[in-house]
């Protein structure tokens, strides 16, 4: 059974912030706290061109719930949709979902399905969030909190950060 945690104190974890965590915590502390390196990254761009371009017709686009989650397609009150440029980081991508899910079902009593949408590589994949999805994102969200209110970011993992990490050469100082 879900267990509502108190957050009135505690800051927000964002579906960006999901992503990051299985990308690099490194990079996710740097996000946390607003050295953003992402103001001219094209694949940003590139990504919002396919969803803007490939999902037109869906039903409600770029919702941003509570301040927190930003959906990137809502159709009715029973499918959500994450759209993303490639499957390269797939995992981040599912887990950054499932975590929309979760969210949806523990805050706002909304039991919805997924899907992952890759338009450019013609790929779907539908997702549910499980009992044990459920707690690895409650075990998650308290430790991304542990991160983001460090003073200082994490070590970096290179050998498993992505070749086009944003933060990928500022972390090679």
């Amino acid at each position: 059974m879900t267990e509502f945690i108190d957050t009135r104190d505690k800051p927000k974890v964002t579906g960006v912030m999901i992503q990051y965590y299985y990308v690099s915590k490194k990079e996710l502390w740097y996000f946390a706290n607003n050295i953003n390196m992402n103001y001219d990254d094209s694949n940003i761009d590139i990504g919002n061109q396919i969803q803007d371009s490939s999902y037109s017709r869906k039903n409600t686009r770029n919702v941003l719930i509570d301040g927190t989650i930003a959906v990137d397609i809502i159709e009715g009150k029973s499918k959500i949709y994450e759209v993303k440029k490639s499957s390269t980081l797939k995992k981040p991508a599912v887990m950054q979902l499932k975590y929309y899910l979760w969210y949806l079902k523990t805050k706002k009593d909304m039991e919805m399905k997924g899907e992952l949408k890759i338009p450019e590589e013609k790929k779907t994949k539908t997702i549910e969030l499980t009992e044990e999805d459920e707690e690895e994102i409650e075990e998650i969200v308290e430790e991304i909190r542990d991160i983001i209110t460090r003073d200082t970011p994490p070590d970096a993992d290179l050998e498993n950060l992505p070749k086009n990490a944003t933060y990928r050469d500022f972390f090679q100082i």
